[in-house]
C-alpha cells in the first residue's frame, strides 16, 4: 500500500489561488511522511469566507514562494505516483489550474478519491465530508489545515483497504467499478464510477 495524499486550500473562488498544500506519504501501509507549504497566490486576494474556513490570510503568505517556485519540491511527490484526495475533483482541479497558470507541463499522475471510495466501503454513513468520516473512524483532525487533511485522507484510504481486506487502491477501486483518474502531458481524464446495482 503506497500512495500520496494531497490537500489544497485556496485564497478565493479561483482554483489557481492555492495558499497551502499538504501531503501525506503512505509507504508499505503506513504514513511515512507528512509535510505542508504555504503558497503565495499570484493574485494576493483573499476572500473573507475562505480565510474564515482555513484561517490563512494574505499577511501569512505575502512573503512565501509562489507555486512555480515550489514546483520542483512538489513534483517528486506526485510524478509517476498514485495520488489520493478527499473530493479529488476539487484538489486535482486546483493542481491543473496552478500548472496552467504558470505554464508548467502536467506530470504523469493517476488518482483516486477517498470520498468516493468511502461511500462504497461504508454505504450507510450520513455524511462523507472529511471531518465526518474522520470522526466516525476515530481519526484526529484539525479540519482545513492542509497537512492535517492530507493525513486524514491517507488514513481513510488505509482504513478502506483494511475494511475490505484488500492491499491496494487499484484492486479496491476495481471491486467497486471505479476507474482511476489520470493527469498526463497534454491533458487529463476524470475517474469514472459504475452505477451501483439496486438490491
Amino acid at each position: 500500500m503506497n500512495w500520496v495524499a494531497i490537500d489544497f486550500e485556496t485564497a478565493n473562488a479561483k482554483h489557481s489561488s492555492a495558499c497551502a498544500m499538504g501531503i501525506a506519504i503512505v509507504a508499505d501501509g503506513k504514513i511515512a511522511r507528512r509535510a505542508s507549504w504555504l503558497i503565495r497566490p499570484r493574485e494576493l486576494h483573499f476572500n473573507y469566507y475562505n480565510t474564515y474556513i482555513h484561517g490563512i490570510t494574505a499577511e501569512d503568505v505575502k512573503d512565501k514562494p509562489q507555486f512555480n517556485e515550489l514546483w520542483d519540491d512538489f513534483r517528486p511527490f506526485l510524478e509517476g505516483k498514485t495520488v489520493i484526495a478527499h473530493n479529488a475533483g476539487f484538489d486535482m482541479s486546483v493542481l491543473r489550474h496552478l500548472l496552467d497558470e504558470y505554464g508548467i507541463p502536467y506530470p504523469e499522475v493517476q488518482y483516486f478519491c477517498t470520498r468516493v471510495l468511502a461511500k462504497r466501503v461504508w454505504p450507510t454513513l450520513g455524511s462523507y465530508r472529511l471531518n465526518m468520516i474522520s470522526a466516525h473512524l476515530g481519526i484526529s483532525l484539525k479540519h482545513h489545515d492542509a497537512e492535517e487533511d492530507a493525513v486524514a485522507c491517507a488514513e481513510i484510504a488505509l482504513r478502506c483497504c483494511n475494511e475490505m481486506g484488500i492491499k491496494s487502491l487499484e484492486k479496491l477501486a476495481t471491486k467497486f467499478g471505479i476507474t482511476k483518474g489520470h493527469l498526463q502531458a497534454g491533458g487529463y481524464c476524470k475517474p469514472s464510477i459504475a452505477k451501483q446495482k439496486k438490491t
